[in-house]
């Protein structure tokens, strides 16, 4: 019976940290730097998630695919963090409005 409130508790934190990654993307759509961070949050969310279920149903396929999201996760924030690195020597900003693409610039 413990087992199952332990596993209640790490869900109900996992979706706590989902939803407030996916707050994060959608309040602040100027900085980049949160985005980036609400993303990770999100993934760390969905792998606690992994782990409780692969804990609670004793098998080892969702501790890999946390092991597949975190190598993810970290080439996807090196990858974001050097580009913005590269954007703000550039332009000595990072804001995310002069980035974004019109749609008049669209030809569909």
């Amino acid at each position: 019976m413990k087992e199952i409130e332990i596993s209640f508790y790490l869900i109900a934190v996992s979706a706590t940290l989902f939803h407030i990654g996916m707050l994060g993307l959608v309040l602040n759509r100027g900085n980049i730097l949160k985005i980036i961070m609400s993303l990770e949050l999100l993934l760390l969310a969905v792998n606690l998630s992994f782990i409780t279920f692969s804990l609670y149903l004793d098998d080892m396929t969702g501790q890999i695919f946390v092991l597949f999201i975190l190598t993810l996760s970290a080439t996807e924030s090196s990858i974001g963090l050097s580009i913005l690195s590269a954007y703000n020597d550039h332009r000595d900003n990072i804001d995310l409005d002069p980035i974004k693409i019109s749609r008049k610039n669209l030809k569909i």
